[in-house]
């Protein structure tokens, strides 16, 4: 595929789906810099072993030589000096999803859409397909099996679809699975109607003779796809999900053995949100390759399902000390907290855990405090930290709000830094406890800073 471009620079490269792009473009030739802030993420890895040294910082002098574009990721203003500094130059400009957007007119591109799940939906279709390649994907992770080799001429784009400013409607989509719909992003929407009113845009703005698969058991996603079914009659719209008037209804057999329409599945995870997103890349997977749902193709996809070693930053496993084991979730929304908590719960029934919880912006924190108060309790012991100062951090940095909620509540601590976080963390892991960063930050790597603290 001719890209337009051959020298790019990326703009807070470190970050997930930034990363990932970044890659790819290194991947099929292109000349690839970058800059961002001086903080460890765990794409610094990923970038080192294909060449990439991201510069530190988002001085303009970064941008000295010759550069065909430049992306930003989203969570960076116009106003910031390095891309005034690009459009003074005349250097074509571009946000990640307006990129990916570029992408998407060259190739035909199918989403993983909503709320929670999305990264992980992507994550499991990457891996359903990977064995047949021929395409690129990106999405706000990186499988944990596999590293990714990117064809200089893919046959399709499937990309993971950011309802936030609306950034997914910019895609030129063929087809899409929508896992949930919730309030979130509360800086940007004033409320669920708006947020439903974005969801039905994207449906609207789907190519005409495309497809649209919804999870029918959550209300948002319902409510989007009866909206599908009811104005674009010319998609394949299907529902799937535990409700047994869906489409392709889920039943559960035993432990982990699923059914989903005729075809029997065996997955790595329990909780129904998380089933959900898993048989939903089954369904993606399988329209993708057989444009419907081709039972001989889905049953021959099946199985790669208990395959799938996960993500990182989704329940990942960061090792284990003194009996002690350690993980790491990206969950920043109520629902998702409650979602991997009662996953460990499943995996771990005799587990004590502790969270380490990170914020991420206080509007969201705000908004939502009451949900978060209700779904953090679910740990056996919390420690607050800092909301994490993010691009897009729109207030105060510190969740006092929330942990005057959340003291009366449950057995709560407020670490103000990493430091204090460590110690009382140290203070409270024994032999049989279970412990996790969970946030939209970057205190994943505490972990490393705990493991060693048992050596």
């Amino acid at each position: 595929m001719n890209l337009p471009f051959r020298r790019i620079y990326l703009v807070g490269i470190k970050g997930s789906g930034m990363a990932r792009l970044a890659l790819l473009l290194a991947n099929v030739g292109c000349r690839v810099g970058g800059c961002d802030g001086k903080e460890d993420f765990f794409t610094g890895r990923s970038l080192a072993e294909s060449g990439i040294v991201p510069d530190v910082g988002f001085d303009r002098s970064n941008l000295e030589g010759q550069w065909d574009a430049v992306i930003h990721s989203a969570a960076y203003p116009s106003s910031t000096d390095i891309l005034v500094y690009a459009k003074e130059r005349g250097i074509p400009l571009y946000s990640y999803p307006e990129f990916l957007a570029l992408l998407s007119t060259l190739r035909p591109t199918y989403l993983a859409i909503g709320t929670h799940g999305k990264t992980t939906t992507s994550a499991m279709s990457d891996h359903l397909l990977g064995e047949e390649g021929g395409y690129w994907a990106v999405y706000g992770s990186t499988l944990l099996d596999r590293k990714d080799s990117f064809r200089k001429e893919p046959s399709f784009h499937l990309f993971e679809g950011c309802e936030y400013q609306d950034h997914f409607l910019l895609y030129q989509t063929t087809g899409a699975v929508l896992l949930s719909v919730e309030y979130d992003h509360p800086d940007y929407f004033a409320d669920l109607a708006d947020v439903y009113d974005s969801f039905k845009r994207f449906v609207d703005g789907i190519e005409k003779g495309g497809f649209f698969i919804y999870n029918n058991d959550q209300a948002g996603s319902k409510a989007i796809g009866e909206y599908a079914k009811a104005t674009r009659t010319d998609l394949l719209a299907l529902s799937f999900g535990f409700d047994q008037k869906s489409d392709y209804p889920i039943v559960k057999e035993q432990g982990r053995r699923y059914r989903i329409g005729q075809i029997d599945t065996l997955l790595t995870v329990e909780t129904p949100e998380l089933v959900i997103d898993h048989l939903g890349a089954l369904l993606l997977a399988t329209v993708i390759r057989s444009k419907n749902v081709d039972p001989v193709r889905m049953k021959e996809l099946a199985p790669r399902l208990a395959t799938f070693s996960g993500v990182v930053g989704r329940l990942e496993y960061m090792g284990e000390r003194e009996g002690i084991l350690f993980f790491d979730d990206y969950a920043h929304h109520p629902s998702e907290i409650i979602v991997s908590l009662r996953e460990m719960r499943t995996r771990f029934p005799d587990k004590s855990i502790l969270v380490l919880f990170m914020p991420h912006t206080a509007s969201r924190t705000h908004a939502l405090l009451d949900e978060f108060a209700e779904a953090l309790t679910g740990a056996d012991h919390l420690i607050l930290q800092p909301t994490y100062a993010s691009a897009r951090n729109d207030e105060e940095t510190d969740p006092l709000a929330l942990y005057a909620v959340l003291k009366t509540e449950t057995d709560c601590t407020y670490a103000q830094d990493e430091d204090e976080a460590i110690a009382q963390a140290l203070m409270r892991l024994k032999e049989g406890w279970l412990c996790i960063t969970m946030g939209a930050g970057n205190n994943r790597a505490l972990n490393s800073r705990l493991l060693r603290s048992f050596l």
